[in-house]
């Protein structure tokens, strides 16, 4: 084998992979410029490895993924600050949270079975009422769990607003 022909072969092989990065890059950027929260959209979909790979369709999966995942830890908060409260006024507050959370899950997921099957307009339906449960809680609650419903609500939104560009 030539010298050349080994470190031709692994030029292209980076061009190659360069370039494919760039790509990705590039469909993620378009697809952030879609959200609300330009930076809260790439830095969470460049967290996650699949990204770096996906098309738009592949993105709405991610988002619906980390909202879901996002969700869960919030919930999963919530029972723990619930087990914990012992103001019966705090404690119905965080039961009413831990219902809308509840009840915003299985739409996500559905949703996320819709995006896999290219129903598009129906995933995107799917997410309309889940969307509503981190403003809901957070005007329970107030800023007790800010972050988390900041986060879940600019994820479902995220994976909502790709959705709507695929229908």
């Amino acid at each position: 084998m030539r010298p050349c022909d080994v470190s031709c072969g692994l030029l292209l092989i980076l061009f190659l992979a360069l370039s494919s990065l760039s790509s990705a890059t590039e469909t993620m950027e378009k697809a952030c410029n879609l959200t609300i929260d330009y930076h809260f959209c790439m830095k969470s979909l460049k967290a996650d490895p699949r990204s770096r790979s996906a098309d738009l369709r592949g993105l709405g999966a991610i988002a619906i993924d980390l909202s879901i995942a996002h969700a869960n830890a919030t919930t999963s908060k919530l029972e723990t600050l619930h087990a914990n409260a012992s103001n019966p006024y705090t404690k119905n507050k965080l039961e009413a949270c831990l219902i809308l959370y509840r009840n915003a899950l299985p739409p996500l997921q559905l949703a996320a079975e819709f995006l896999a099957s290219k129903h598009f307009g129906v995933a995107k339906a799917m997410m309309e009422a889940p969307v509503f449960a981190p403003g809901s809680c957070e005007g329970l609650l107030g800023h007790v769990l800010a972050t988390e419903n900041d986060s879940v609500f600019n994820l479902m939104l995220m994976a909502r607003r790709f959705a709507e560009a695929l229908a």
